[in-house]
């Protein structure tokens, strides 16, 4: 069900990022993306970004439905792709993170593949792998040499895997799981 879930969150971040950037609402505000004006929320189709908040195309107060590509950049909400070094979103995101620290605020839906850190401060909804991974709660799978989660319903694979509300045994090495 939750591999279901993932496909299809990185098919709908694919198409519906066409989709948006069509609804580009136009100049960018100082207001935050979940801000509306007249009913409408900023987002942006693409974002190039070397480091927050003078060095990107976009302001980091702006949401994202496309793509980013990136050294270093950050932004409100996302749903697509992120393809560079490090990305973080303040608020929530629905795609894809490849890069060697993802770092989402709010929740998440999709998959975090990490060189080094992946962490969701909310919920995650799918996977996540790298070297270290962290998700408040989370249903879905971690793969890393070091795995945490608060809550989660599913697995963890990885040499210290810990789930912080499993009553009995809350870290185990190589596979933990909760359900």
């Amino acid at each position: 069900m939750n591999s279901c879930r993932i496909l299809l969150a990185v098919i709908a971040a694919t198409v519906l990022s066409v989709g948006l950037s069509k609804a580009d609402t136009g100049t960018p505000t100082a207001r935050p993306a979940t801000a509306t004006t007249a009913g409408s929320t900023t987002v942006r189709p693409i974002q190039l970004a070397l480091f927050p908040p003078d060095l990107q195309l976009v302001r980091e107060n702006e949401s994202i439905g496309g793509f980013r590509l990136e050294i270093y950049g950050r932004n409100q909400d996302v749903l697509g792709v992120d393809i560079g070094l490090v990305h973080e979103a303040t608020g929530n995101y629905h795609g894809a993170q490849f890069g060697i620290v993802n770092l989402v605020h709010g929740d998440f839906v999709g998959m975090q593949l990490a060189g080094i850190y992946s962490e969701t401060k909310n919920h995650l909804s799918g996977f996540q792998v790298g070297m270290v991974n962290r998700a408040h709660s989370m249903s879905g799978i971690q793969i890393g040499f070091v795995n945490f989660a608060d809550d989660m319903t599913g697995f963890q694979f990885g040499i210290f895997n810990e789930i912080s509300s499993k009553q009995t045994l809350p870290v185990l090495p190589l596979i933990n799981a909760k359900f």
